[in-house]
């Protein structure tokens, strides 16, 4: 299974406000121009904005700015420029959580490259974000197994997580592939 992702376009990443550590795996590491997590180590916010196409730059750190101060579901397709000359479009999907004094503590979710979805550098459907948009079909699951994964993450011993945690990935990046055929949004201009 591990293979299976290492060589796919899917990719996880998680953030935990105590240490402000964007951790990814290789792939999203890779997609996003950050350094894979390795035990304490790993990417930041100002880091990823940093590798985040100047055109989609703003949008960008607005919705991220808001998500850590407020929380919530996230749908995001933008560009990143993981190198110089290599531009990548992606598609994010995650939620920021809060906890019981309802201040936003973690984050977790996926990125998908998109980019063979392009022709000649422009995405075929217009650059999108949503934010807590209604849920059902692909988007519904979604969403459950993000919340299967934070809940095994966080209420089970560790070494039982690690043995799961793959078989969760792979469902994660089956998820994955299925949110990058759906349809454009409606009305995109409504959506921040």
């Amino acid at each position: 299974m591990a293979r299976a992702l290492a060589a796919s376009d899917v990719g996880t990443w998680e953030w935990h406000r105590g240490d402000g550590i964007l951790r990814c795996d290789a792939v999203a590491a890779a997609m996003l121009g950050l350094p894979r997590a390795r035990g304490d180590r790993g990417g930041t916010f100002p880091l990823l904005l940093d590798r985040i196409h100047p055109e989609d730059h703003q949008r960008i750190d607005s919705l991220i700015d808001g998500l850590r101060r407020l929380g919530g579901l996230f749908v995001a397709q933008f560009r990143t420029v993981p190198e110089t000359d290599d531009v990548r479009w992606v598609l994010a999907r995650g939620r920021f959580n809060r906890n019981s004094e309802g201040l936003v503590h973690e984050a977790r979710g996926i990125v998908i490259d998109v980019t063979a979805s392009s022709q000649d550098g422009f995405l075929v459907e217009a650059a999108f974000s949503a934010t807590d948009t209604a849920t059902g079909g692909i988007d519904r699951v979604a969403e459950l197994a993000l919340m299967l994964f934070e809940t095994a993450a966080s209420d089970l011993r560790q070494d039982k997580f690690d043995r799961l945690k793959p078989v969760l990935d792979v469902l994660l990046h089956e998820i994955g592939r299925q949110l990058v055929e759906l349809p454009p949004i409606a009305r995109q201009d409504l959506i921040h």
